[in-house]
Formats: structure tokens, sequence, C-alpha cells
């Protein structure tokens, strides 16, 4: 159930654009008997672009991916094609160069979230920065890029720097901008500098302070490595080939069980699916009825499928219903099937719930199963307004019930994941 966050102040800016758009391009078809059965000029783009839009919202990311690059294809041959010395129709440009920006966007957040290639989001980041339309959000993303790729910290800080300004002329909130710079400042050594940005967060809204608490807890347990090599903007898949990847011990010699908790759409489990061998069987849990309690700004039903359990063929079974009625039924499955010999523990699992009850209903109920080798990924652990009292909390009280030792592999302040292996039960 991962949500594009950092996609959203794009979203927000451009979303009353798109109504006005589509409402336009109905009006015009409606108003003349000439033009009703004519093509408008951006007809096919628009098309592409809410197919992409809908797709997207299914969980369909590589398809989502196609259809943004078409949109984005037929946007540019439409303003190549147009006489700009006669135009006619200035607010249809416009538009045109802003749905352009956003399916460049688009494309950009996938290659990295989605389909593991920061450098193709390095590359559409920039061609987004070289837009007419100025975007402080596409030199972040060049910046964020550039460190998922392991590059040059000082060319980060220098596109931070850009995406600042910008955010600061447009007189909008500037702070995760703000909070990606003063981490970059603090890892060069540059700590005057970082601490006046940090200190301005601390001091702002929850939702930003939030993220210097998270830092400071990323930076204490990644103190013994070369700060200027950490990883910290890993997308959503990586993180996820992360897990697998240090699990596969448990999964090839002890038949180790694979589970994701938090299906929604399927986004994050078609990407798991990719990811193991074709033979592992892939468990997914959910209501599918979204969040049974509000969260946060989130009402409750958020990312319901109404029930809907999503089409995705091959070694992935699901089992809907409540974690603490669906996890015990699926347990004495399990132990049908085992000897004395073969026990089957927790090899990996996907724990995207949000919510402190939800994390610790998943957490008491696998709990038999946790072994040492057991690979956790949580999906929102940290890097928002209540991050300690949620899957972080539940996490910790855990360990201290059950006696679990462990260790973190991987944060990524991108996507709000972290990977915990744990290393006593």
């Amino acid at each position: 159930m991962r949500l594009l966050r950092s996609s959203l102040p794009v979203i927000l800016c451009l979303s009353s654009i798109i109504c006005t758009h589509v409402n336009a391009l109905s009006s015009l078809a409606s108003s003349s008997a000439s033009i009703q059965y004519a093509p408008l000029p951006t007809a096919e783009a628009d098309r592409a672009f809410r197919y992409a839009s809908s797709l997207e919202k299914a969980g369909l990311t590589r398809t989502a991916h196609a259809a943004y690059h078409e949109a984005a294809t037929l946007y540019q041959c439409f303003l190549d094609s147009t006489d700009f010395d006669h135009v006619t129709d200035v607010d249809q440009t416009s538009d045109v160069k802003r749905f352009m920006l956003y399916s460049c966007m688009k494309l950009a957040f996938f290659s990295n979230d989605a389909l593991s290639d920061p450098k193709a989001a390095l590359r559409l980041y920039r061609e987004a920065a070289s837009m007419e339309v100025q975007s402080a959000e596409a030199f972040d993303g060049i910046g964020t890029s550039i460190e998922a790729c392991v590059g040059n910290l000082e060319e980060a800080v220098a596109a931070y720097r850009v995406a600042f300004d910008l955010r600061n002329e447009s007189d909008s909130p500037s702070g995760t901008i703000a909070f990606h710079l003063g981490v970059a400042l603090e890892r060069l050594g540059m700590e005057e500098e970082a601490e006046v940005l940090m200190d301005r967060l601390r001091r702002s809204e929850a939702s930003y302070a939030c993220l210097v608490d998270s830092w400071g807890y990323v930076r204490w347990h990644t103190r013994r490595k070369d700060s200027k090599q950490l990883n910290l903007y890993m997308g959503t898949r990586n993180m996820l080939q992360l897990g697998i990847e240090s699990a596969m011990d448990l999964v090839k010699e002890a038949d180790g069980l694979v589970c994701e908790f938090g299906v929604a759409s399927g986004r994050s489990t078609r990407m798991l699916q990719e990811l193991l061998p074709l033979d592992c069987m892939l468990n997914g849990f959910d209501t599918f009825t979204g969040l049974p309690l509000p969260w946060q700004d989130l009402p409750a039903g958020s990312f319901s499928t109404d029930g809907a359990i999503p089409n995705i063929e091959g070694e992935v079974k699901f089992y809907s219903g409540l974690f603490r009625d669906t996890i015990p039924e699926f347990l004495r499955k399990i132990e049908k099937t085992e000897t004395e010999e073969k026990f089957r523990p927790l090899a990996f699992a996907n724990i995207d719930v949000l919510m402190y009850g939800s994390t610790l209903d998943i957490l008491e109920s696998m709990h038999s199963r946790v072994v040492p080798g057991t690979i956790i990924t949580f999906g929102d652990y940290m890097c928002h307004s209540s991050w300690r009292q949620d899957e972080f909390r539940a996490w910790r009280e855990c360990c201290k019930r059950f006696g679990w030792s462990y260790e973190y592999i991987g944060f990524s302040l991108a996507t709000k994941q972290v990977i915990v292996r744990v290393t006593s039960a």
C-alpha cells in the first residue's frame, strides 16, 4: 500500500488545472456542430493521461508508466506542431505545457520508485527542469535521484538550492525541500548551515518537524557508515529488493514464508512478485475495505478496493479479512503441512499498514514464526507526524515482549520504509 507522497506537491498544484482542462475540452466538443465530431488538438494526449491516472490508482505502475510516456509524447507533438506566432488559445497551450511537465515528473518518479532505475529518473527530472514551466519539485527530484544513484553530493546540494529558491519565490511551503537540503549539507560537513534549516523545520508544523526527528534517528543508526556513501533515497522497489535478497537464505533453505500485510490495489505485491523466484508463494493479507479507522488526515476506508482482490496471476494467494482472523487460520493450514523436522519460519514480511493496532495484530499473530534471519520491511516506519506511535512503536513493543534483537539494514527517507533483520529470537 505504497503512497506516492513524494509526487503530491505536483499533483495538488495541477489538480485544478486538470479539471479545468477536461471541462474545457467537453465544452468545446459540444459548443458547435461543426466541431462536435472533430478531434481536438490534444484529445489523444488527454485520453492517454486519464488512462495513466486510472492505471496508477489501480496499482499497475508499469502500465501506467507506459501510458504517461504516451501522453508526454503526444503533448510534445502538439507543442512541436504549434505555430506560437499565431496562437489563439494561450490558456490551452499553457495547460498543455503543465500537463507535459506533470507527465515527465510522473515518469521520473516511477523510474526510481517502481522500476529501480534512478539514472532514468535523473535524466527525466533534468528534462522536466529544462521546461518552460519552472518546477521546484523537478530540481528537488534531480537532487534525490543523484543521491539514489549514490552520486556526487555537491551536485545534489546545488539542485536542492535551486529548488529551495524556486519554492520560496512561489510563497509555497518548502519544508520537504529544505529537509533534503539540510540532510545533504550535514552529510557534507556543512553543519552550521544545515542546522539553520533543521531548526526552522523543528519549529514548523508537525509534518515537517517529524522529518528532523526521523533524520536524527536514522543518523544515529547509520553513524558507523560512511555518510557520503549512504543511499537514503532508494525507491519502493529497490527497498523491497534489498529485503528479499536478504531473506533468500531462509526462503531457499527453510522454505520460509513470504508475506505481505497491506495489499490494497496490489502495487507493491506486483513488485514483490517480480523479485521472487517463480516457484515462491507470496501470501497477501488485507481487508480490501481500506483503513479501519481514520489515520492522520486520511478518513476510515482510505485505500479501499471495495472488497475487490487484485487480479494478479502466478504464485500469489490472498487472504481477505482482519489480520487477527486471517493470520491464525493461515498458520493452522501451514501447520498441517509441517513435520517435526520441517518448520517453516517467516523469511520475509512487507508490513505496510500505517497504524499501530494493525501492526501489533500482525506481529503478535506471526511471532511464533519469527526467527534469526527474518527480514521485515515496514512501509511507513518514519518521516510522518505520528511515526513514533505507529509501526515503529508496535515493532519496539513486540521486540521487548518476545525477546527479539534486530539490526537495521536499510532506510529510505524518500519512501518512509525501513528494513530490519532479526538477529536473535
